[in-house]
């Protein structure tokens, strides 16, 4: 089990969460019903940005 901390850009508060699968740079991430692209990785921290809607996720 892999467990991360992201932050979306302009927020004070950070976003704690586990994984079964290690993420990287360009991933997308689903939590509840909010979705968010991982922009960059900054020595553990995930930099998200808020995604409105996805068409399609590709493996």
């Amino acid at each position: 089990m892999n467990y991360y901390k992201g932050a979306v850009i302009g927020s004070d508060n950070f976003i704690y969460f586990r994984s079964e699968v290690k993420l990287q740079e360009s991933d997308v991430l689903v939590l509840d019903d909010k979705k968010y692209f991982i922009e960059s990785v900054d020595n553990g921290l995930l930099i998200l940005q808020r995604v409105g809607s996805i068409i399609s996720v590709s493996v």
